[in-house]
Formats: C-alpha cells, structure tokens, sequence
C-alpha cells in the first residue's frame, strides 16, 4: 500500500474528493477531519464531521483568492443538502444551466438533483465565507426511520419523499437568525478546550437540521417570511446580541440599543422574540446569568464582585433569579462544582 493509499483510508472520501478542487493539507482534530486551504488557494479551512450513518456535515469558514466551482458531487450525491450561509453569499446551479440560485447571508436552501444531473456551488474570491452544509443521504437516514413517528413527522417525511422524486429540486428558503445563533455557538466550541463544550458538538448540529427542516416546512405550508424582518435588519439585531454578549456590565436599555442600532423599538423586540424567544430585557437578564454561572465555576471571585461584573447592583435579586434558573443559590451551586 503506497503513501497516497494510506492517506485516502485515513480520511473520508468525501473530504479528499473535495481536496482535489480545493488545494490544501487535511488533518484530523478530535474526531473532526480539517481541509486547511494552501496559500495558493487562499485562507481558512474546511471542517467535515460525520453525526451517524447516512448525515455528514461541511462547515466552509474561508477566504478566496479567485472565483471556484466546487461541483456537489465532490461532496456527495443522491442526497439532500440543507444549506445555510452565516457569513457572506455564493451561489448554485444545475448543470442544465437554466437558473442560477444565489444564497445570501443568513439564508437558508435546501438542493436536490437525481443522479447524473450534476450541479455547482459558485464561491467568490475576496469575502469571507462561513457556510454550513448537512448532506443528509436518504437511503441511509431517512428510510430507516419510516415506522418511527417519534423521530420524524410523517408529514416532514411526505416532503422529503416528495422532493427526492423530482430530478432536481432547489428551495430557496427565508433568513434565519434562530440558525445563525446555533452556529455561532458551534464555532465557539471550535475553540474551546473543554471537555463538555467540545461533546456538546454534535448535539448542536441535530438542532441545527431540526431547525432547518422545521422552517423549511413553515415555508412550504405558507411560502411567508417567517421572520418579519428584513435581511438588513436581521444582520442589526444579530450586531446588537452580539454587543450584548460581549459586554453583558453595560446598563442596556432599549432605548441605548435602538440608538446604536437604529432598530425601531418595534423591529428590536419583534427581532429578539424570533431568534431567541425572549424580550430584549429578559435576554440581557439571561445573558447576565449565563456569564455569572461560568465566573462561579471558574474563578474565585466572591458572589458580590461576580454581580457587579456582570451588570447588576443587588445581591439579593442576582441570588433570586439565579436560583429560579439554576435550582441551586450561588453559594450552593459553587459549593457542588468546587
């Protein structure tokens, strides 16, 4: 067996298939196999996880330095492919040449093509793209599950058969921020060290394609944007949860963060209420909570200094909705993770 052989082995087929059109070296880290693009191609890498038998998953964070074709079939065939572009945009067509797809930011797509009718994903050089792409095969994950109510809609499953009888089939769905939030916790565990993050991994990626095929049949059912909102103003609402995660001791009010953002009032609620299912205040409060839960359990910081640091002034209240939400008060809950 020569050195190419056994590195063909090492790595699945799909990856190295994709590494003949983007030119780079592939590495393994913890379980996940990585295409780091080589200078000649341009920046980032590709990261190819696969969740069980018949459902892999492709996350593109890249930067070009011209234009390439990545043909889907180097990726996989007679599957589904649940598109969503967090970052950037690019686009799709068939091999017939009829129409092309084009993928924006924050929007999700879901592509089909029979066998033997090829199609191409279309990348621009020069903006960074961060793109997730589950390859569900239905053969292999779908079919099995026909007689089991409990893991699949029959009405989801009636779609799904639906779509792999046509020769192709492109939908292009509606912006999501709910889906944007899941990958951004995704790309955080990609930089972590800790054990219990980095396992939570997957787990997020079935939510992700839960998430994708629910509003992929909401769009189906009633072919409306589900969010209300409009691209710009989906990228805003993300900018301000963003700020407000990064500086959770700021005293947020709507009316700093309308300034900031230039959000309505209206459009800053209705925003926070479709991608996180809360007010703008109760995420500011959970956003608090969260960052004071992971100080408790890793720093020796004292329950009065943790409350200050994250943007409250009374003790009392901080313990109340600690509680509420973890079930333990903050001493005791320091006390069981010492």
């Amino acid at each position: 067996m020569n050195k190419l052989t056994r590195k063909i082995n090492t790595i699945s087929s799909e990856l190295y298939n994709l590494s003949l059109v983007m030119k780079g070296e592939i590495t393994n880290d913890q379980d996940v196999h990585v295409l780091t693009l080589s200078k000649e191609i341009g920046s980032g890498e590709i990261r190819h996880t696969v969740l069980q038998a018949g459902l892999q998953v492709f996350d593109f964070n890249i930067k070009l330095n011209s234009d390439l074709e990545i043909p889907v079939d180097s990726i996989t065939y007679k599957s589904l492919l649940f598109l969503y572009c967090l970052e950037g945009d690019c686009s799709h067509q068939f091999d017939d040449y009829e129409e092309t797809h084009f993928i924006d930011q924050f929007q999700t797509s879901v592509i089909h093509s029979d066998e033997g009718l090829q199609s191409r994903i279309f990348i621009s050089d020069g903006k960074k793209l961060i793109l997730n792409i589950i390859v569900v095969n239905k053969k292999e994950y779908f079919d099995k599950f026909n007689n089991d109510s409990n893991h699949l809609d029959k009405k989801i499953q009636e779609l799904l058969n639906d779509i792999s009888h046509k020769r192709k089939y492109f939908h292009s769905g509606n912006h999501s921020l709910k889906i944007a939030e899941q990958l951004k916790l995704l790309i955080a565990i990609e930089y972590t060290n800790e054990i219990s993050e980095v396992l939570s991994q997957k787990g997020r990626y079935y939510l992700i394609l839960a998430k994708q095929i629910e509003q992929f049949c909401l769009e189906i059912d009633n072919n409306t944007n589900t969010s209300g909102l409009l691209k710009n103003e989906l990228k805003l609402v993300t900018q301000v949860s963003d700020y407000i995660k990064e500086y959770p001791e700021v005293q947020h009010s709507i009316k700093t963060l309308c300034a900031e953002s230039g959000l309505s009032p209206a459009k800053l609620q209705e925003g926070f209420k479709f991608m996180f299912e809360r007010t703008v205040s109760d995420f500011v409060r959970n956003v608090r909570l969260e960052k004071a839960e992971k100080l408790i359990r890793t720093t020796d910081l004292t329950i009065s200094e943790i409350v200050y640091s994250v943007g409250l002034t009374s003790r009392s209240y901080f313990c109340k909705i600690f509680k509420k939400k973890y079930q333990f008060s903050p001493k005791e809950y320091k006390q069981v993770n010492v």
